[in-house]
């Protein structure tokens, strides 16, 4: 294994650079290797936390979770599902602030991408808009949990 350097040609990886190689590797066949997926992440700036990103980026291989074909890419994951638990201190899952909400429909994307065929969110969301209402919106999203689990 080799990488290229502009006016050097190959040279071989590091030892760093090969263990951090090795780890990506890793992490995408243990991705690959689970039959469901369960994402928790707060809404962060929109969105959730960029480690799920990066994360997310790192699983993202060809040949591996999708190929590449004559009609474009295909997900190669289509035996799996997965769940997105989003904890929102304000409305966005519908209203004015849905618009912004990008984490949710973020892996609603990739997950399709994937080819995963099964993907559902619970969101526990306006405890910090409503304080008085946050014990009934947890049970809520507490109930909601309980009757995907039967399915999931």
């Amino acid at each position: 294994m080799g990488k290229l350097q502009a006016g050097k040609g190959f040279e071989e990886l590091s030892s760093e650079e090969k263990a951090k190689v090795s780890r990506l590797s890793e992490l995408c066949e243990q991705f690959i290797a689970a039959d469901k997926y369960i994402f928790v992440t707060p809404l962060w700036n929109f969105s959730f936390p960029p480690v799920l990103k990066a994360y997310i980026d790192s699983v993202a291989v060809a040949g591996k979770s999708f190929k590449y074909t004559e009609q474009g890419p295909v997900g190669l994951l289509t035996d799996k599902k997965a769940l997105h638990i989003q904890a929102r201190g304000g409305i966005y899952s519908e209203g004015p602030a849905a618009e912004m909400e990008m984490g949710h429909r973020y892996l609603s994307i990739i997950m399709q991408f994937f080819g995963v065929p099964s993907f559902e969110g619970v969101f526990v969301e306006g405890h910090a808009a409503m304080p008085d209402k946050a014990q009934e919106i947890k049970e809520k999203a507490i109930a909601r949990s309980k009757d995907l689990a039967s399915t999931f």
